[in-house]
Order: structure tokens, then sequence, then C-alpha cells
């Protein structure tokens, strides 16, 4: 019997009181070699195949120098990479995996290592963290702060932080040789003194 459907037409209900149906969650991921600079295409190949994999990506900015009939200019781009470079996750072990970029399961001598949930519990919120913009991420160190430089020319000098900018680093003003240099540093070179 051939119906034909009207858009808008209600075909059929979903009964309310039946649990919905639940997903299972993996028990392990394993890692799947990709040779390198293939993983996009090679998750692309896994949508067309229905085969189920994650690639962790970050997301960065670049400075980029154009050339075009005698002029050069510098643009900011943001570029996507994976987070893992040469590595797919595949949920539970499954076989289906053999196309084009794929080198293997990553193996340790005769042992297939993987991770459990709460291993990409956490690597989900380390993509989380990579993926939010450096202006926007937690401070360190308060405008004012006294600070020790621990990295660099000027370490074991010691100043304090007057300004932030918009991509992580801030600016410190440093005593040298009895007046107050500004530097630019990143947080992960001074430390509270």
């Amino acid at each position: 019997m051939n119906m034909q459907y009207v858009k808008g037409q209600i075909v059929g209900y979903v009964p309310v009181d039946d649990d919905p149906v639940a997903v299972p969650i993996p028990k392990r991921w394993y890692i799947l070699q990709v040779h390198r600079g293939r993983e996009f295409k090679v998750m692309k190949k896994f949508r067309r195949h229905n085969i189920s994999g994650w690639l962790p990506l970050i997301t960065t900015r670049q400075r980029v120098t154009r050339y075009r009939r005698g002029f050069q200019w510098v643009e900011q781009r943001n570029v996507i990479s994976p987070l893992i470079s040469g590595a797919i996750l595949i949920p539970d072990f499954e076989d289906r995996w053999h196309v084009d970029g794929v080198i293997g399961l990553y193996r340790m001598d005769q042992c297939l290592p993987f991770l459990t949930p709460e291993m990409i519990k956490d690597l989900r919120n380390i993509e989380a963290i990579a993926n939010t913009p450096k202006s926007k991420r937690a401070r360190l160190f308060e405008l004012g702060e006294l600070v020790r430089v621990v990295n660099g020319p000027f370490r074991s000098f010691c100043g304090r932080v007057e300004r932030f900018d918009s991509i992580g680093r801030l600016s410190v003003g440093v005593e040298i040789f009895g007046r107050i240099t500004p530097t630019e540093l990143s947080e992960c070179d001074i430390e509270a003194a």
C-alpha cells in the first residue's frame, strides 16, 4: 500500500511513558595511529562509512604574511589542528577502521593501551581549556601585584604587573639600573613574590 504524505501531516506518536533509548557509553577508547596531516581526511571517511571516532581539536591564532603585487601585509587567522597529532580515538574495539591514511592501532609491544571514560572526560576538559581564548581565561595575577621573573634574560628580577593584553601576555615593570623598564612576559615566566 503506497501512501503519500503531505508536509505537516501527523504520521504517528512516540509513547512518552516508555524510557528513552539509552546510548551505551564506551568502556574503553583505543588510539588509532594515522599519518600526520591526514587526520581530517580520515575523520571524513569515517563519517562517510558510519564509523565512530573522535579527533580532539585545538584552535590557535597564527600570523600569516601575505604578498601580492609588491605589497606585504600580516593577518591573523584561526587555525584548527589536532590536539594529539597523528592519533584518532575510537570507542571500544571495532575492526572496521581500515581506511586510507590509517596506520593501525597504537601498540606497546603486544599490549593495546586504552583510555577509560574518566581519562576521556579529562581530555575533553583539556580540549575545552585549550580552545578558550587567552583573553577569556582566569588571570593568575592582579594589576599592581609584586612578581618575580623566573625565566628569560630578566630571571630573578622583581617587578609589578602593569597591564594585560588580549593575547595572554602581560607587561611587568622591572627595575633595571635604577629605572623601571616595562617588559612583555607570559604568565608562565613569572611567580608571585
